[in-house]
């Protein structure tokens, strides 16, 4: 029995040593030829290697070994049809060399694996499975369930299969029965927090963050307290590709934390932090293609947000078709999906949008909840909790636009949870949404207000438009007013026109619908306004007010079901309307199109006839 262990090392060492003939016979006698794929098979056999010497997989190196032949791998072509499983592998490496190990480095690079995985291939199905095993560690091992929690929210919003979301759901109500652990259990697994830092001290970098679609990559830098900052583009010298770098001022870096985190997106190849020097932290965003950026910070908890826009340098995996009405879970319930009533024919308009022109369609929604977790929105008459109700809108929407329209509905939350305003819009580009709407409840200081209004992004008109962007923004009018400068250049004129065609065509049904059984439905009409959260959207986005929970008449109603429901049929008319005037002009009637976007401009009166007031 005490030689086991050597003969076990001794086949574990002669694997090795033939490994590599044996990957040549096999490469030459089957048709891969390809450099990546004969890698990644290589760091396959390593890694399976140690399950044969067990004494060898107690040598934190070999384990090194692994995840670095796993990582050549990747970088020889992150565009690999197997980029997503060596992600998956690497995440697993380190997550049981923590385990082996207890090394809270290991811990840290599994987690961002796990999420550059969901983040770069949004639709793969290793995307969700790396966003439960992250869920996982969080909650675990490094004893964070606020941090898990969004995880799990974010796994949800992806539409997984439903035993994943089962076992998502049952997580979360897990996380929500468990009292947080003691401060030294964190410890352990994590650098310990450090406050806010006090006027004289220095803050701290604590997370970046990226997220990464086919044209723009969003990069969100987390510090401790809020911090000077300033930026630039370096040209392209050589062969040397364009760098874009943020230096951080009054800073430092976080204890143990990662210095550099693999993009390799198409437009950055990497982002690295490093201490420039005492007093400033240097991010650097390695570029592979680059046109343009913007930046912008965001507060509690303070964030620099940089929006990296280009077009990749190389061809990224189509986004599969959206998954089988029976893998939809709460969103999209398994029924048969209603076709949209075809409609007469009649002459083409003689003006149309881009996406008419374009032929576009709308192949997955994303609603987005408003606030949520600790974010509780407005409170309006009896406490009623803006985040409670537009949770309940949203999700009936969402099932609604999945039965009548039969498309991907994703909801950015589906449980009361956090989610930073920044982190909605990229769920919505990685995921690739055709359309975002964001659902909100207004509130004031009086509560004689009461209506409904509809938002795009843009500059604000007026003070009371900078208002509501505060007040959903949960920033100073001051900081409302700041965004302004950078958000001309943030959009496209199409994005705008589009958007704003969507806001006319939703507040129009939510105000004629609503006021058919309702007295006293108001219209505010469709406005703008620098709303955080839909800035960045690679979509149409528009954000809805749906009523003033300051109001008694309106706070009644909304914790009333049939009220609730009446407000989501509302909204999924105005989809399901908006979808039908995308159509090629002459396959839907052009003359009703230009109807309703004219009746979409127009406030409807609120003393028009009602039917059954309730």
């Amino acid at each position: 029995m005490s030689q086991h262990p050597k003969i076990t090392t001794r086949l574990g060492l002669i694997m090795l040593a033939l490994l590599p003939l044996w990957l040549a016979s096999s490469s030459q006698a089957g048709p891969d030829t390809d450099p990546a794929a004969k890698a990644y098979h290589l760091a396959q056999a390593r890694c399976h290697a140690l399950d044969f010497a067990p004494h060898l997989a107690q040598n934190r190196p070999r384990w090194l070994a692994c995840a670095e032949a796993m990582q050549r791998a990747y970088q020889l072509n992150p565009h690999q049809p197997q980029a997503p499983d060596i992600l998956y592998r690497q995440g697993d490496l380190y997550a049981e060399m923590y385990q082996k190990f207890g090394e809270a480095g290991d811990l840290n690079t599994a987690l961002n694996l796990y999420q550059q995985l969901a983040s770069r291939f949004p639709q793969h199905p290793l995307a969700a499975e790396s966003l439960f095993r992250s869920a996982t560690l969080l909650s675990e091992d490094r004893h964070d369930p606020k941090a898990a929690a969004q995880t799990l929210t974010r796994l949800l919003a992806s539409n997984p299969k439903p035993d994943l979301a089962k076992a998502a759901n049952a997580m979360l109500n897990k996380l929500a029965q468990t009292p947080p652990a003691p401060q030294a259990a964190r410890d352990e697994a994590q650098p310990p927090a450090r406050p806010a830092a006090k006027p004289g001290e220095q803050a701290e970098l604590t997370d970046i963050r990226p997220w990464s679609n086919k044209s723009c990559t969003r990069v969100v830098i987390e510090t401790s307290a809020p911090v000077t900052f300033s930026s630039h583009l370096l040209k392209k010298t050589g062969d040397q590709p364009r760098r874009l770098y943020v230096n951080i001022k009054n800073c430092r870096l976080a204890r143990r934390g990662q210095t550099a985190i693999p993009v390799k997106d198409g437009l950055l190849h990497q982002v690295r932090s490093a201490q420039f020097d005492p007093q400033t932290v240097r991010v650097v965003l390695d570029a592979q293609t680059i046109s343009d950026y913007k930046i912008s910070n965001l507060e509690n908890p303070f964030r620099i947000v940089v929006d990296v826009k280009g077009t990749a340098n190389a061809t990224l995996p189509p986004l599969p078709s959206p998954p089988a009405r029976e893998n939809r879970a709460e969103v999209s319930p398994p029924t048969t999906a209603k076709p949209l009533l075809p409609l007469p024919k009649a002459p083409p308009a003689t003006t149309s949008s881009l996406a008419q022109q374009l032929g576009l369609s709308i192949r997955r929604l994303v609603i987005d909840p408003g606030h949520g977790g600790k974010d509780p929105g407005a409170i309006g008459v009896g406490g009623l909790k803006e985040k409670d109700v537009v949770l309940k809108v949203a999700k009936k929407v969402a099932r609604d636009i999945a039965n009548q329209m039969g498309i991907q509905v994703l909801l950015t939350r589906s449980t009361d949870v956090f989610i930073p305003l920044e982190e909605r819009t990229a769920i919505a580009n990685t995921q690739g949404g055709d359309l975002f709407i964001s659902i909100h409840a207004n509130s004031s200081k009086s509560p004689k207000p009461h209506g409904i209004e509809t938002y795009y992004l843009d500059l604000a008109g007026n003070d009371a438009e900078q208002g509501v962007a505060a007040l959903e923004n949960s920033a100073s009018s001051h900081q409302v007013s700041d965004l302004q400068h950078i958000l001309s250049s943030l959009m496209q004129n199409t994005k705008k026109d589009e958007s704003a065609r969507l806001a006319g065509i939703v507040q129009t049904r939510l105000v004629t619908d609503l006021g058919r059984s309702y007295p006293e439905i108001t219209s505010h009409g469709v406005k703008k306004a620098p709303f955080v959260v839909l800035i960045g959207a690679q979509m149409p986005s528009i954000l809805t007010e749906i009523a003033f929970v300051s109001n008694p008449l309106e706070a009644r109603r909304l914790r009333d079901e049939r009220y609730i429901q009446a407000l989501a049929d509302s909204i999924t008319d105005g989809v399901v309307k908006y979808a039908a005037s995308l159509s090629v002009a002459g396959c839907h009637p052009a003359v009703q199109v230009q109807r309703d976007l004219a009746a979409s401009y127009q406030e409807p009166s609120s003393k028009s006839q009602k039917a059954t007031p309730r």
